[in-house]
């Protein structure tokens, strides 16, 4: 970042300062030495084909990355600190304590958990050899500029005697601060099963393992001509890596915690929606999951029928006039209502809620726009917003094109931006407990647990009332104290929540998270031959809709798949920006096309026949990426609990 050292002058006017992102995301990979960095901006470069893997093959983590800002009394952005203008210390905590913490059964704050009651998991060890459950190096700090090395490591913790390292701390040429988690380490040192279909809600809570996501608190003491300043201190989460980071899920993190502060009134609605900030999103993201769901590809994807992205459909949508009034509640009316949800499959955006799975059908098994997001719908249909969207508009990449003043609130946004919120199964970054206003100190601010306070001590069983209750554990958290309600380890979430559950239904719809973990995708041999000119049109566009199952690497039962991925989270693909044609109106510009390490899948179609025009007859089952009817069972006894 190309950024001007501030004046004495300025720095004598800064009284505070905050840290940005206040909640930052790193991901783990199993790439030894290399890494990325966490986007700063909602609109930055497309990753392009390549650049997630190593040369061996092997996924790169993904670093936050930590800047720190001066306000002045009027409480007005001065500037970003770095080691040109201020003396900078940082420290982080991050822990992982989900083998000390409940079972995740379902969301514990929705009217169907009001009589569950949640176990501890590894309930058979007790009192002090609990303590062995909870992977904890210490805090770390470093300082100074473009520094690494062991002392910053989060080393030294253990689980039941096996050391666990979750990452470390480093920092950038200008001091900013890099948090670097895991390398996407699971297992059981005593060899349990990663899943036990004799043992009750074994799902996402294998006995005896663990992983090496993590969270905690993240701090800076900040010193200016040797004055010391107050600095709002930050939260860092570890997370699972993210498969198609280009792709943005229809429902953010950043969305949820946006919903939680307008609910509570600290934030405030804009007077006047714009289209193109408010309204624009709630479409364009459903056009957006064709990269990674069949189904959306076919009704919002390049060419489609609502296709979000094409101007002039845009330009039709956008007018606040009645010219098109007739349009805007058509497409209204394809949402699923907020407050009066049905259980009905075919109502947009097609995605599972919190109570998918759950024995009684239910309204909420089917994600809805939250309320505020339903009043910007009606809102929009009655022509009440701005009419501002304009086709040449270029959303800042770089956050030197943002003004000063709005990079605080950019960054706070961009870290969670490409994290996703429901459906809380538990989730993929983060589950149901960040909907809770309890859970925060002011907007983006976890609100944490003093480091000489004890942990509050829960007891053996937790149920709604006690996980709702005043200085409950949806208060001021301990490190570790958000990553603890995820599934235990990851890679079971990853393997057991996609789409084509029910095949006679849809063979890719509905589905939970396909912008973190994909459906169905287009393969490089695809990609190949749509882009390929000697070809002719109509195999070409044939090869372009043509997706294939992106975990088709992983085969066999539930239990050596989650295996497999413990094994290498390589063997499923990355889905990543590609050159496409320009001016068709049936093939995009860019294109997001899988990388696999290793070469491509045998699974796939071969290029030879996507040459021949070969007609690949699948059937349901298939097309939904199922090896058999049933492996499909399998996976529903365990994901929906259906007696099958």
């Amino acid at each position: 970042m190309h950024r001007k050292t501030l004046t004495r002058q300025q720095l004598k006017t800064i009284v505070r300062a905050s840290i940005h992102p206040g909640i930052g995301i790193a991901r783990l990979g199993n790439s030894p030495g290399e890494y990325v960095i966490s986007p700063d901006t909602i609109t930055p470069q497309w990753v392009s084909a390549g650049s997630r893997h190593d040369a061996s093959g092997a996924i790169k983590r993904q670093a936050a990355r930590f800047r720190i800002y001066g306000y002045n009394l009027e409480n007005e952005v001065v500037g970003e600190l770095t080691l040109d203008d201020a003396e900078i210390e940082w420290r982080a905590h991050v822990v992982n304590r989900k083998a000390q913490w409940f079972e995740f059964e379902k969301a514990m704050d929705i009217e169907d958990a009001a009589h569950t009651q949640l176990r501890l998991r590894n309930a058979d060890r007790v009192g002090a050899e609990r303590d062995a459950l909870v992977i904890d190096a210490g805090a770390r700090t470093v300082s100074g500029r473009a520094v690494s090395g062991p002392a910053h490591e989060f080393a030294g913790g253990t689980f039941l005697g096996m050391p666990v390292a979750l990452g470390e701390l480093r920092t950038d040429e200008s001091g900013r601060l890099l948090v670097l988690g895991g390398h996407g380490h699971s297992g059981s040192p005593t060899g349990m099963p990663i899943f036990d279909p004799d043992v009750s809600n074994h799902f996402a809570n294998a006995t005896g393992w663990f992983d090496d996501t993590s969270d905690g608190p993240v701090w800076a003491a900040v010193k200016i001509n040797g004055v010391v300043i107050p600095v709002e201190s930050a939260w860092v989460v570890v997370a699972q890596p993210d498969f198609s980071p280009n792709t943005v899920g229809w429902r953010t993190l950043y969305d949820l915690l946006t919903d939680t502060y307008l609910a509570s009134g600290w934030l405030t609605p804009p007077e006047r929606p714009s289209f193109s900030r408010d309204v624009l999103p709630i479409f364009q993201r459903l056009s957006g999951l064709q990269w990674v769901n069949k189904g959306f590809a076919t009704l919002f994807g390049q060419g489609a029928p609502f296709d979000f992205n094409n101007p002039l459909l845009l330009a039709k949508l956008s007018r606040a006039d009645e010219t098109f009034s007739h349009l805007r509640q058509a497409v209204f009316n394809a949402f699923r209502g907020a407050s009066n949800a049905v259980h009905e499959p075919r109502t947009w955006p097609w995605l599972y809620g919190d109570t998918f799975g759950a024995e009684q059908e239910s309204a909420h098994d089917h994600l809805a726009p939250s309320p505020y997001r339903s009043q910007l719908l009606k809102r929009w249909v009655k022509g009440e917003f701005h009419a501002d969207w304009t086709p040449d508009h270029k959303p800042p990449a770089h956050l030197d094109d943002v003004n000063l003043a709005d990079q605080p609130a950019m960054l706070d946004q961009a870290a969670l931006h490409f994290c996703l919120a429901d459906a809380f199964h538990p989730g993929i970054e983060l589950s149901w407990p960040m909907r809770h206003i309890s859970l925060y100190r002011a907007p983006f601010r976890i609100k944490t647990l003093p480091e000489n306070q004890p942990l509050p001590d829960f007891g053996p069983v937790l149920d709604q009332t006690l996980a709702l209750a005043v200085d409950g554990p949806l208060y001021a958290q301990p490190p570790g104290g958000l990553s603890r309600w995820m599934a235990l380890p990851w890679q079971v979430d990853a393997v057991g929540c996609r789409s084509g559950y029910d095949a006679d239904y849809d063979p890719y719809l509905p589905t939970f998270w396909p912008a973190g973990v994909p459906d169905q995708v287009l393969s490089e041999a695809d990609y190949h031959a749509s882009t390929d000119m000697t070809l002719p049109r109509e195999q070409r566009v044939a090869a372009f809709n043509r997706r294939v199952y992106w975990g088709r690497k992983l085969r066999g039962s539930f239990i050596d798949q989650a295996t497999q991925l413990v094994g290498d989270m390589a063997r499923v693909g990355v889905i990543e920006a590609r050159p496409g044609v320009e001016n068709d109106p049936d093939l995009p510009a860019i294109m997001m096309v899988e990388s696999v390490s290793g070469g491509q899948s045998p699974v796939a179609p071969p290029a030879s026949d996507l040459r021949r025009g070969a007609k690949l007859s699948l059937s349901d089952i298939e097309r939904a990426g199922w090896e058999s009817q049933e492996q499909c069972d399998e996976f529903r006894r365990i994901v929906r609990r259906e007696n099958i």
